[in-house]
């Protein structure tokens, strides 16, 4: 189910271009709209945004107490003082550790670092693993991407002879700790170009000092790939310092020259010389921050500083495994939230959607609130409530409202939070949770006013599909990279139909999506997490964005879908209609092999599942197209029941409702386990997840994460995986944590399951099938 939000186009407004920049509206008239977009009216303004050469970044200094620390970290390297950096577990902290302790040892130091674990600590400075920390003789604590709020830490330090300094991004509390310097870019005037930069950029602000005060600024430069990782990761506004730093920073991840990030680029079958801002967020980070979710990020800090090939290959093929681990059960809790709110869409109501679950592993929790968020144009906060310990969660946000300025207004049910303008993270007891979301919401709406949520898209510029072309394209990456503060450009074309459509992803939560316009033309267009049952009928206009891309070495122009708008002379008659000449509903058979073949005469196509089909029988991804489709077992979901339709076409629909498989989670690992066993032994551990899934009349999300629970408890182990196909062997490491993780995420979508076969036995077939 999806939930549409009210959607306002608001189109090209053409501006007059000065006469400074017509050099580049001959070149390209777009690209001359997109300078003027930013403010941009001179040639000098200009080239310092296209060009990192032209810019002048701000001087270290500016940001308050810098000259404390470089003060204090000269006197440790004169004095061989000991250091310990502490981090955090996110890509942006796991950077800035590298970073600090990267820098320093080049500076010799002798450092040591500390990153929590997040199932374990979660975020800030927390005393028990101070004080463990600090027994390796510290002299100076230096934390970077945290410790804004760790006043209490500073004190306790302080207590046992070592200084304090802090480097952080997050929000000011209302009194700084008591360190020897806080360094915080929220501490600047919000016009400052220093102002967006995330935890990794202001470690590079202090290196820089430092190093440049010593005559060995070559040091900071070398880490400038790392700060490109992590402005990125972190969602930092692309704007003054932090666009100069991530511009630089990708010259160098084009031509890597740290083992670690080679070996990442190639499995993840990413070509460094062609590597954007894109990659990093959707391919590099997600591994990254997959161990901090779900693991111990400790070892990265070592994985992009050593040059040891077994070290390297050990901990990319676990950043692997974790990154699809992550994937899994993100699916798993948005399908969950989903499904919370299509019982109870009254939590719509609210300014801020406030979901919780026992279940929901609290590693994965953000990033399906920046789903949601993407989705429902609206606050989100997830929790994961366990029995018997707190909550613990992550909050999203949308422009117009800072969250973690929300989130203090409730700050006395709390038991910590803490955060920026767009994402915090929040813990608290659950008995507090209805005081607390009260107080959040009146906070909210005190932000937002009476304004209606809409999602607004500006389009940039109307264009026909003849239009696009690379040279365009080309012209307009000159504006990347894209992010916060600096949106891709928006485009839209006029009168399209959909010509084909098909679902990409391991488990079909894509689409990729052929249009047409009126001419002829076509073009491919990603629509990710898009559905079928969303796709326009009839003429439509398009608001998509372009950039160029180079999959597995092949150029080609990426064309993603942002949203879809019936054109006016279609719209009149888009109500979906009785498209089956006849239904025939047999689930009530007394004996449904008596009656069938009375209905396997001409173009008919059997769908059944299960390990032993009926000779005329196919199972899903055997279906063709045919005149009429008999469904002979109650399918595991709505998604496959769709797809069946989709692929068959019929004019003609026989419903049988034949049991098959179990939806008990104990008999269905028992069958899994001896497929399993049986492709270890037949087929060399080959494993296709969508025929198991078939043998077993389930999801492909129960098969994958029942594997996943063989995996955890050591049965098997995964020696590569793709979209769906999996090579397995024998053999593993238990992980007891992972095994109750997986067989909870496993109970959770049999129970899905089960809950849609009984509606599939009591539904109408007209609402079954979706009709009118």
């Amino acid at each position: 189910m999806r939930f549409q939000l009210e959607t306002k186009w608001l189109e090209p407004a053409e501006q007059e271009i000065p006469a400074e920049l017509q050099p580049y509206a001959t070149r390209s008239r777009l690209l001359a709209q997109g300078l003027l977009r930013h403010g941009i009216r001179s040639m000098q303004q200009a080239q310092s945004f296209l060009d990192p050469r032209f810019y002048q970044p701000s001087d270290p200094f500016d940001l308050p107490d810098m000259d404390k620390a470089v003060e204090r970290l000269n006197r440790a390297i004169r004095n061989k003082e000991r250091i310990g950096v502490w981090g955090d577990f996110d890509v942006d902290g796991q950077t800035s550790t590298t970073l600090l302790v990267s820098a320093l040892r080049q500076l010799g130091v002798e450092v040591f670092y500390h990153i929590p674990v997040r199932a374990k600590e979660g975020h800030g400075v927390h005393l028990p693993a101070l004080d463990t920390f600090l027994q390796q003789g510290l002299q100076i604590v230096l934390t970077c991407d945290t410790g804004i709020d760790a006043s209490d830490a500073v004190e306790f330090a302080r207590q046992r002879g070592v200084d304090f300094i802090i480097t952080d991004h997050h929000s000011l509390p209302e009194t700084l700790p008591g360190a020897c310097a806080v360094i915080n870019p929220q501490r600047l005037p919000e016009d400052h170009p220093a102002r967006t930069l995330s935890g990794v950029g202001v470690a590079w602000k202090l290196i820089a000092a430092l190093t440049n005060e010593l005559g060995q600024l070559e040091i900071s430069e070398q880490s400038l790939d790392l700060v490109a990782l992590g402005l990125v990761a972190d969602i930092s506004s692309l704007i003054g310092d932090a666009r100069y730093l991530v511009q630089l920073g990708l010259q160098h991840l084009r031509t890597p020259r740290r083992p670690g990030l080679q070996k990442m680029f190639e499995l993840a079958e990413v070509n460094p010389a062609n590597l954007t801002e894109q990659h990093i967020g959707f391919t590099i980070a997600p591994r990254l921050n997959a161990i901090g979710r779900l693991g111990d990020a400790n070892p990265v800090v070592e994985f992009l500083t050593t040059s040891d090939a077994q070290t390297i290959a050990v901990t990319a093929a676990r950043l692997e495994g974790l990154n699809s681990e992550r994937r899994f059960l993100t699916e798993q809790v948005f399908m969950g939230a989903l499904s919370q709110i299509e019982r109870n869409p009254t939590v719509l109501e609210a300014p801020v959607l406030l979901l919780s679950h026992p279940d929901w592993p609290a590693g994965v929790v953000g990033i399906v609130c920046n789903r949601l968020v993407e989705l429902l144009q609206r606050p989100v906060i997830l929790l994961s409530n366990p029995p018997g310990l707190p909550m613990r969660g992550s909050a999203r946000s949308i422009e117009g409202v800072n969250i973690t300025k929300a989130i203090s207004a409730g700050r006395e049910y709390l038991l910590g939070f803490g955060g920026h303008p767009m994402a915090a993270g929040l813990a608290l007891d659950s008995q507090n949770l209805p005081a607390f979301q009260q107080k959040l919401n009146q906070a909210v709406r005190s932000q937002i006013g009476d304004k209606p949520l809409v999602r607004e898209i500006q389009i940039d510029a109307n264009l026909e599909l003849d239009q696009i072309q690379p040279e365009l394209i080309a012209e307009i990456d000159q504006l990347a990279p894209f992010g916060a503060g600096n949106p891709p450009l928006v485009y839209a074309t006029g009168n399209l139909r959909i010509a084909d459509s098909s679902p990409i992803g391991r488990t079909g939560e894509h689409l990729q999506v052929l249009v047409e316009d009126a001419r002829g033309q076509t073009r491919r267009v990603i629509w990710w997490q898009g559905e079928q049952g969303l796709l326009p009928s009839g003429r439509f206009d398009l608001a998509y964005t372009l950039r160029a891309s180079n999959y597995r070495g092949q150029a080609e122009i990426q064309m993603e879908w942002l949203d879809a708008r019936q054109r006016v002379e279609e719209a009149l008659d888009l109500g979906r209609r009785d498209k089956y000449e006849q239904i025939v509903d047999l689930r009530s058979a007394s004996d449904p092999l008596a009656v069938l073949p009375g209905y396997l005469h001409g173009d008919v196509v059997l769908w059944q599942e299960g390990s032993r089909l009926m000779e005329a029988a196919s199972s899903r991804n055997r279906l063709r197209a045919a005149e009429t489709l008999v469904i002979w077992n109650a399918p595991p979901g709505a998604a496959e029941l769709a797809q069946a339709l989709k692929t068959v076409k019929p004019n003609n629909i026989v419903l049988f409702a034949v049991p098959c498989g179990t939806d008990q989670p104990g008999e269905f690992l028992t069958n899994l386990t001896g497929m399993v066993r049986y492709a270890l032994r037949a087929k060399s551990g080959q494993i296709d997840l969508v025929e198991l899934a078939a043998a077993l009349n389930q999801r492909v999300a129960a098969v994958e994460a029942g594997l996943r629970w063989l995996t955890a408890r050591g049965i098997i182990h995964f020696v590569t995986e793709t979209i769906d196909q999996f090579v397995l062997a024998e053999g593993g490491v238990p992980d007891i944590e992972k095994v109750s993780i997986m067989e909870n995420a496993l109970r959770n979508i049999l129970r899905e399951t089960a809950a849609y076969r009984a509606f599939y036995l009591r539904a109408d077939p007209r609402e079954l099938l979706k009709l009118e």
